[in-house]
């Protein structure tokens, strides 16, 4: 596989005013945030996986060549946000992503009935848009996928201001939901706090990464890290070096919630 390498970091959160300061003179804002206030914005994703966790087992497996599916939103619900269905790949430290949209006032309907050609938005590429939005529906019915855990996290993002294809983002506050209903998606309470004193520190680019970038690196001792936070967020405990899950209840309640009647339903 070729494609966009990612590369992350886990940052205690007193560097971040150090960061900011050490990137300003070769980043610039994300089109996305520049007119914001404070300059971020808060990215909703719902995972899903299936009744025995197989995403989130490869994750902590390592298995190099890997998926995870998601609905992914952004920032509070208008009533014309948008409502993406993601499927990210990863191949070691290369990642690459399906991508359809759908308006968030129709995500349950299409959830029912899996009508991808009535409820995916039109786009100039609207082909390639409904293959990926396939895609989804194909794994979603094959697999038994089904909802695992809200991730909400708040995201300061730039671009490179010499390095076109350069993206870095500084992944703040992150907390998640176990279980959540389609309708959660855009929710503010009833989270638990993930990574306390702590923000991912995201890098994805061509080639190699630029030298002002790794004396950051190097300058504050930080670590490539294989970090997910999806598997993060399924784990009992809080302390950033621990990974390991406690998921036997979760993964009997999501095995429940699955219903081959109904699914198949639809997806016959």
């Amino acid at each position: 596989m070729t494609g966009r390498l990612e590369y992350k970091y886990l940052v205690p959160d007193d560097r971040l005013p150090l960061l900011r300061r050490d990137i300003a003179p070769y980043v610039d804002l994300d089109p996305f945030v520049r007119h914001r206030d404070p300059a971020e914005y808060t990215v909703r994703s719902i995972y899903f996986d299936t009744p025995h966790l197989a995403c989130f087992e490869d994750k902590i497996e390592g298995i190099r060549i890997r998926r995870k599916f998601r609905l992914r939103s952004y920032n509070d619900p208008a009533s014309d946000s948008l409502v993406f269905l993601e499927i990210k790949r990863k191949y070691a430290n290369y990642v690459s992503k399906d991508r359809a949209a759908l308006t968030h006032a129709h995500l349950e309907e299409f959830m029912r009935t899996l009508d991808v050609d009535r409820y995916v938005v039109s786009s100039s590429n609207l082909s390639q848009r409904r293959d990926d939005a396939c895609r989804f529906v194909y794994h979603y019915c094959r697999d038994g996928l089904s909802p695992t855990a809200l991730v909400v996290y708040d995201r300061e993002a730039f671009v490179g201001r010499f390095e076109a294809n350069l993206r870095l983002t500084f992944d703040k506050n992150l907390r998640s939901i176990c279980l959540p209903s389609l309708d959660m998606l855009f929710c503010d309470s009833g989270f638990t706090s993930r990574l306390r004193g702590y923000f991912v520190l995201e890098v994805k680019f061509y080639g190699g990464l630029p030298s002002w970038l790794l004396s950051a690196v190097r300058r504050y001792s930080l670590a490539r890290m294989a970090i997910s936070k999806y598997a993060i967020c399924l784990e009992r405990g809080h302390a950033p070096r621990c990974f390991r899950p406690d998921i036997r209840g979760i993964r009997n309640r999501t095995q429940a919630a699955t219903t081959p009647s109904t699914r198949e339903s639809v997806c016959a």
